[in-house]
């Protein structure tokens, strides 16, 4: 009888894994789901989170836009004190995830309120717009203080999927905040004006 009990004690915790796994499998994530977890990453400064729940894409062209950046930096800074890096060299080296977090953790160190008011925000789905069958956008409200004033405002997160994942782009918001870094750390060059021939040699003595 006792070895007829841990039989079957034994064949249920099988089952009740092999059960738990399985659903786990069949639980498709949503854009809904996955926008969730991105604002409570997002509210927690938790970047090394926030940029697993990002598409390769969206990291990938954040750096690449910072490799720009980094190479037209003569002086080196900004790779030191952006990025954490001994010399401009070592940025190919790290990875699209690692550069998303260390800019963002920059960008929170010289702007420390950023960090309160998005730890207070709160953020509210509202619905979701099907594009294509690998791209939706989540509609929310999201509501947050900024030096004492209310910012009640709708915006969109989109999301490509990833095999059976939902990850997402870059907001426009922060493409602007990281757009306008990289300017600052190498502003684009002027287009030289265009000068006839021979402007600016010396003039042969006839």
């Amino acid at each position: 009888m006792k070895k007829t009990f841990l039989r079957m004690t034994l064949i249920l915790a099988t089952l009740s894994i092999v059960i738990g796994a399985t659903g786990a499998v069949f639980a498709q994530e949503t854009p809904e789901s996955a926008a969730k977890a991105y604002f409570a990453a997002m509210q927690a400064s938790d970047w090394a989170k926030l940029a697993g729940l990002m598409h390769p894409d969206a990291l990938a062209s954040i750096k690449r836009m910072f490799t720009t950046a980094i190479k037209a930096d003569q002086t080196g800074d900004a790779a030191k004190t952006i990025f954490k890096l001994k010399s401009a060299e070592e940025y190919s080296q790290l990875s699209d995830a690692a550069v998303f977090e260390r800019l963002m953790d920059f960008i929170t160190s010289v702007e420390p309120d950023m960090k309160t008011v998005l730890s207070s925000s709160t953020n509210a789905i509202l619905g979701k717009v099907d594009e294509s069958p690998d791209l939706a956008h989540v509609v929310f409200r999201s509501r947050s203080k900024v030096e004492g004033d209310e910012v009640n405002e709708v915006d969109l997160l989109s999301f490509k999927k990833q095999g059976s994942t939902w990850r997402a782009l870059l907001t426009s918001d922060l493409e602007a905040i990281l757009s306008q870094l990289a300017d600052e750390v190498a502003p684009p060059q002027k287009e030289e004006q265009n000068t006839p021939p021979g402007a600016g040699r010396p003039t042969r003595k006839p």
